[in-house]
């Protein structure tokens, strides 16, 4: 049985990474292959030097316990000032916890390493190493950090990658030299959208195949296994799950969401929060949530309203009726805008300045078909790598 190990950021605290990591991982199985995900820390003190932010040393639970612990007794103490603070302490050993615990659960993973040059002296192997998916090849994330291009490898290693993401159309003169010298030893490159092969055609001459984001590698029905048949939201309903770090949507997606809820007469849900300063009135919130309650909510929407590429994924994986919030659809990060394109699906797009303007974003019957070809088409090709002497 041929050994593979995969490198992404698997343990970033957000649904959409932890949940493509599991389903590579899970697929490359299914295919006769042990997986083995590489627990490099990200970020680690090196990418928050080079991002120019501050670095926030691993914690454990036990530390998260006692932050919460004391932020408890500070709001039974009535201490207003820190009440803000302890709250937040509190969401975030929720949070961990849930996370931790589907790491736990459902990932393989090799010893941990915590910095760039741990990895890159790593005495491990295996018959095939993989760059996994996500935005992985980011310029802005991942900081000229060879390792995500298999850089801790041996000489003469297999390299392969799947539905690996610039997440954007160009990368900056500077780390060019770096992307190309490692692209090229890769034997087979896969990406995510359109624009990151066309950056990989830039860098060593020819265009990498498009795959789809490993969550969709799983169908509905896989991934529903892992959720309990009980509703975690009683009634129909308007799930919101809106990130920011990619642009700010705030304010106009919120008289947005509360006409489509008016409109639809729908109970809003917010997963992982607002951005602070900003709510919408009776809305219920889960943001210390893990993985399988992201599956639930998602499961059982009426309608989504997301500004993430996995809720989309995720919405358009499960059948829901939805729309797609990005700043432009012509824009620099086309992540959105190539899968749905692929899947026959853009009418579930909404630009941001147009949001007043809205169309109707009924699900269409070619999106499931065309979703299976692409899902079909992407396994047929991993099948292909993985299967190579």
């Amino acid at each position: 049985m041929k050994r593979v190990g995969i490198i992404t950021m698997h343990k970033v605290l957000n649904y959409g990474s932890a949940l493509q990591a599991y389903a590579l991982q899970r697929k490359v199985e299914d295919l006769g292959c042990q997986a083995t995900i590489v627990d490099y820390l990200y970020p680690n003190r090196e990418h928050c030097e080079r991002q120019q932010v501050k670095f926030f040393p691993k914690r454990s639970l036990v530390h998260f316990a006692l932050i919460a612990l004391v932020g408890a007794l500070l709001k039974i103490l009535q201490v207003k000032s820190k009440k803000k603070k302890a709250d937040a302490a509190i969401r975030r050993f929720r949070q961990h916890s849930a996370f931790r615990a589907f790491y736990r659960k459902y990932f393989k993973l090799s010893k941990e390493y915590t910095t760039i040059e741990s990895l890159m002296g790593s005495q491990e192997r295996y018959d095939i190493y993989m760059t996994g998916s996500d935005q992985v090849w980011n310029p802005q994330y991942m900081v000229d950090d060879p390792n995500f291009l298999l850089g801790f490898a041996p000489a003469g290693a297999r390299k392969y990658s799947y539905a690996a993401s610039f997440a954007g159309k160009a990368i900056p003169e500077g780390s060019v030299e770096l992307y190309r010298k490692y692209l090229e030893q890769y034997k087979h490159i896969s990406v995510r959208e359109q624009s990151t092969s066309d950056v990989v055609k830039g860098l060593i001459g020819s265009p990498a195949e498009i795959v789809c984001d490993p969550s969709l590698l799983l169908d509905r029905e896989e991934w529903l296994k892992f959720c309990p048949a009980a509703p975690l939201v009683k009634g129909k309903y308007l799930l919101v799950y809106i990130l920011h770090y990619s642009f700010d949507p705030y304010p106009s997606i919120i008289p947005f969401v509360n006409k489509l809820a008016r409109e639809r007469n729908l109970q809003v849900v917010v997963l992982h929060g607002l951005k602070e300063g900003y709510s919408i009135e009776g809305a219920l919130s889960f943001d210390c949530v893990g993985p399988v309650e992201f599956l639930r909510l998602f499961r059982d929407a009426s309608l989504v309203v997301t500004t993430s590429f996995h809720g989309t994924a995720f919405s358009l994986n499960f059948g829901r009726d939805f729309y797609s919030v990005v700043k432009q659809i012509n824009g620099s990060d086309s992540r959105v805008v190539d899968l749905l394109s692929v899947c026959g699906a853009r009418h579930h797009l909404v630009e941001l300045n147009s949001l007043e303007s809205l169309q109707g974003s009924s699900v269409d019957a070619m999106e499931s078909e065309k979703l299976n070809e692409f899902r079909n088409r992407s396994i047929d090709y991993l099948q292909k790598i993985l299967a190579e002497d």
